[in-house]
Formats: structure tokens, sequence, C-alpha cells
């Protein structure tokens, strides 16, 4: 009998482990008209995570329980760790066209203009770095060129810089 509450314990444990923690972005800039859109995946389970330890709200994302100023205070938080500067100094704002939630996943698509060509572009990203150590923060890069780039970003490791 011990040994089966065990191996029922140790099962239950691993299922409910949260093996990664990753959101990931893409990226599409049309450097010439100076445009950049976006959309950043993260899974609703860490973003609660962020509601409670940051806002002292409990969210539930996606159900009818969720907060009334959930996503205002997750979209105030992804501005707050996620930003594109341009050309040596100029923060695009980023406007959220929409955010929603497919299956445990929520995403968040937005786009920003520099106004004029971009020659060089610097994307920090520190989401959920704050409460995750092990967060890895994955960004993909589409310019129209061929090749796409990416990186992985984490705690020690924010910033990626092109240049066009």
């Amino acid at each position: 009998m011990f040994l089966f509450f065990a191996v029922w314990f140790n099962f239950c444990g691993i299922l409910l482990a949260h093996p990664s923690y990753v959101s990931i972005t893409d990226m599409d800039v049309d450097a010439k008209n100076g445009n950049v859109v976006l959309s950043i995946r993260i899974f609703t389970e860490d973003l609660e995570t962020i509601l409670h330890n940051k806002y002292n709200v409990d969210g539930w994302i996606g159900t009818p329980k969720e907060h009334r100023n959930g996503r205002r205070l997750l979209m105030e938080y992804v501005n707050e760790r996620f930003s594109v500067t341009a050309n040596n100094g100029d923060k695009l704002e980023l406007f959220t066209d929409s955010m929603t939630v497919v299956d445990d996943m929520m995403w968040f698509y937005m786009k920003g203009t520099a106004g004029k060509t971009i020659r060089h572009l610097e994307i920090d990203n520190r989401l959920l770095t704050d409460f995750f150590v092990k967060q890895n923060n994955l960004v993909v890069i589409s310019t129209g060129r061929k090749e796409e780039k990416w990186d992985k970003l984490d705690r020690k490791k924010y910033k990626i810089e092109l240049s066009f």
C-alpha cells in the first residue's frame, strides 16, 4: 500500500509541476515604412500568477470568473516589461489590437509605428522574468527578407538589437 501511495503522489507531482516557463513573440518589421506588428503568446496560468502576485487580483483568464480589470492590468504589465525602440532612442508606442484566449494561452496582438524608416531596432523583453527564474522568452522577427531572426531571451539576456 505504501508503494502505491508513493507512486501516486510522485505521479501527481509530475502532472502538477509547471515544467517550463515560456512566452513566444512573433514580430513583423516593415523597416522601410517604420511599422511593427507583433503577437505575444503567454500561458494563462503564468498570467494569473502575475495578476495574483503583482496586483493582488485573482484572474481566471478566459473564464466567466475573469476579473473585470484583469486584461487592463495584464496590458499594463506587458507595456511595463516589453518595449521596442527604433533608431537608437525612439520608443515605439505599442497599441493593442486585441487580446484573446486560445486553449491555455493568451494572445496579445499589438502594433506600433516609428513614423519614419527604421534603421536600428532594439527589443527589450523582460516578460515574466520578475516572477519566474527559469522564464524563457522566444522572439521571432520577420523583416520581409527570406530569413527570420530569432533569439531566446531570459532574466540575464533580455535585449535583441537589429540593424537594417
